[in-house]
């Protein structure tokens, strides 16, 4: 308490001092002092507010022109959007008149072909039979087989038939008259006339050659002495030959004697033989006459000059030989059908009243 009591004169003091006149004068300069530093202060306040305004203004404005051209961008950018979806549409619907034009032909396409099939139900089986017809050609002409190509005809003539359309008589006696054509045609068995010519080459390794064969020797003149002395010159001759037998004997054959053949040589006659046996056989396939009946008639020749014509091996061969080579193995055949031009004028008539129809 006494402390307290002490500090508050000294407090006072000053407070009292401040009411002299220096220190009036002293408060005076303070206080301009202190309206300059507002003024200062102001002053610098609104330079930096009009600096700061300006600065705003300047960016305000460089914005909308940004903002400005950014617009203008998105505008171009929107007109040619606007363009290309104007584009795209254009061609879908162009896209999708076309469609519609595929779609309406479509439509028309499948209701000709349905009246066709009420007009033409089995027109089809028409072209199936000239079909059959062209492929019996083929196998006529280039495989010459000519069951086939009866059979084919004969398969025509059957859909032809099914079809009970009168104005197709015609037809059908065409194709009558070329199957009795084929018919009439004599027929080769290709398969049994090359296997046997095979089993005649399997027996060639069994022949005989023929051997030496020396002519008959000729008789000799009667020997005996005659009692008659007239006849001393003969007697004196027969002693002679009597005397001489038992030294040298000479006998005269006529004719010559085949030399026999080196087992080299058998080899090559016999693989001859078989090479013009294989001949024959592709002849026959490949229908040449003159091939077929030349490599036979060579065979029969070396069989009756190089073996045993007397052996029954031999003898058969050359009899099956002789069967053999009387078969005709070439024809004639028809340079075309009669049936085939018929079909396709009818299909073509049929084709354009059917297409003028529609």
């Amino acid at each position: 308490m006494t402390e307290q009591q002490e500090v508050q004169p000294s407090a006072a003091a000053p407070a009292a001092d401040n009411n002299k006149p220096e220190n009036k004068a002293v408060g005076n300069k303070k206080g301009g002092a202190g309206v300059v530093l507002g003024g200062v202060a102001i002053l610098l306040a609104l330079g930096l507010t009009g600096g700061l305004y300006l600065h705003g203004h300047k960016n305000a404005v460089t914005q909308q022109a940004e903002i400005g051209a950014l617009k203008q961008q998105l505008a171009e950018v929107m007109g040619k959007l606007d363009q290309s979806n104007s584009k795209d549409a254009e061609q879908l619907a162009t896209l999708g008149k076309s469609q519609q034009q595929l779609q309406d032909a479509l439509d028309a396409l499948q209701h000709k072909v349905l009246d066709l099939d009420d007009k033409r139900p089995n027109d089809w089986m028409l072209a199936e039979s000239e079909y059959l017809v062209r492929m019996a050609g083929r196998k006529l002409w280039l495989e010459h087989d000519l069951i086939s190509a009866i059979t084919l005809l004969g398969n025509a003539d059957e859909r032809i038939k099914a079809l009970n359309d009168p104005s197709l008589m015609p037809i059908r006696k065409a194709l009558a008259e070329d199957i009795a054509q084929l018919k009439a045609m004599p027929r080769v068995d290709r398969e049994g006339l090359t296997l046997k010519l095979a089993a005649l080459s399997d027996q060639i390794e069994l022949l005989p050659l023929s051997t030496v064969s020396m002519p008959d020797a000729k008789a000799e003149p009667d020997q005996a002495v005659s009692t008659n002395p007239d006849e001393w010159e003969n007697n004196l001759k027969k002693n002679w030959v009597k005397f001489t037998e038992n030294f040298i004997t000479i006998r005269r054959r006529d004719g010559a004697a085949e030399a026999l053949l080196s087992p080299q040589q058998e080899i090559f006659l016999r693989e001859n033989l078989k090479t013009k046996l294989l001949q024959a056989q592709l002849a026959v396939y490949r229908e040449q006459q003159a091939l077929y009946t030349d490599s036979l008639e060579k065979a029969q020749r070396w069989l009756t000059q190089y073996f045993d014509v007397d052996n029954s091996a031999t003898q058969y061969m050359q009899t099956e030989l002789d069967k053999l080579k009387s078969e005709q193995i070439q024809f004639d055949y028809p340079d075309q059908f009669k049936t085939q031009a018929m079909l396709e004028q009818v299909l073509t008539e049929r084709l354009q009243r059917i297409l003028a129809g529609s």
